[in-house]
């Protein structure tokens, strides 16, 4: 998939934030772990242990104290990072939506890869396809390529994908999901994550259409179920989108809701907005990179 050259320029000098669950684990990674042991940057103290390397003992601290202490030092490792795209019908009713959903994944999980984390890309279609973990900068096109390959389907939804395996991901994950999130079944699927020791980045993308019926006129209209293929028959006026706009705000308020309590973080997006300015005033205004 094309990636705007100044928007992988931006990203390339960003990482990825977290707020407590996500960690870093070993590998050749630029993130401090919770492991102590030998490092360059000096984390604290302990008292010294039969078996500790004689080599660590802080003379100074040793003779001030009169009991022996060894120094010890930060460890650096890799961030897990699993990206769940979804790719299900409600993306491949509205291509705009589908274009910022896929142009989004491809942004965070560059970010990632280019901070030296390992990062894996799972898409959910008709089936529900892994990149494998990828780490280092030099994967990065084979990662917007496995992305750029994707198509939505007339199947597939997240739920579906959070109970595939291979987002049975290690605890400490950073699990980032780019969904519209308008799946009945997502509360449920949303809920089971924290128990995994995963942190949750939810980025939801709507079309303007979704965000105000409006635009689709008066009167009666069809619409149509994607996820469960029911037509449904409604008098399109203003009270019914007064109505269908407090009941989206509603649901949004409970999920953005759910994550935060679990730790995580709700962010949700107008698809009619360009991809460059989602990564300014959306992830990095945010803080959501840095």
């Amino acid at each position: 998939m094309e990636f705007p050259p100044a928007a992988q320029q931006e990203l390339a000098r960003r990482r990825l934030t977290v707020r407590g669950a996500a960690h870093a684990r070993g590998g050749a990674g630029e993130r401090p772990t919770r492991a102590r042991g030998a490092g360059l940057d000096f984390a604290e103290h302990r008292p010294y242990r039969p078996g500790d390397d004689i080599r660590t003992l802080d003379a100074a601290v040793t003779a001030r104290t009169g009991q022996p202490v060894v120094r010890e030092y930060v460890v650096t490792g890799q961030l897990p990072v699993l990206v769940v795209l979804d790719a299900g019908p409600g993306m491949r009713l509205h291509p705009r939506k589908w274009r910022l959903a896929q142009g989004l994944a491809a942004a965070l999980a560059f970010t990632a890869l280019s901070g030296g984390d390992r990062v894996q890309v799972v898409t959910a279609a008709e089936t529900t396809r892994a990149s494998g973990w990828l780490q280092g900068v030099n994967r990065a096109a084979h990662l917007l390529g496995f992305l750029g390959a994707v198509r939505p389907g007339a199947r597939g939804s997240l739920p579906g994908a959070l109970a595939h395996p291979a987002t049975r991901a290690p605890r400490g994950t950073l699990t980032v999901l780019v969904s519209d999130f308008l799946h009945e079944q997502v509360p449920g699927a949303l809920a089971g994550l924290p128990a995994r020791g995963q942190e949750v980045l939810a980025a939801q993308v709507l079309d303007p259409l979704e965000l105000d019926p409006a635009g689709l006129g008066r009167g009666v209209t069809r619409l149509l179920d994607v996820h469960g293929d029911e037509e449904l028959t409604v008098t399109l006026d203003d009270a019914a989108r007064r109505a269908y706009r407090a009941a989206l705000a509603d649901w949004n308020a409970a999920l953005g809701a759910q994550v935060t309590r679990a730790g995580g973080r709700w962010l949700s997006v107008d698809a009619a907005r360009p991809l460059e300015q989602v990564i300014l005033r959306d992830l990095i205004a945010r803080g959501v990179i840095r």
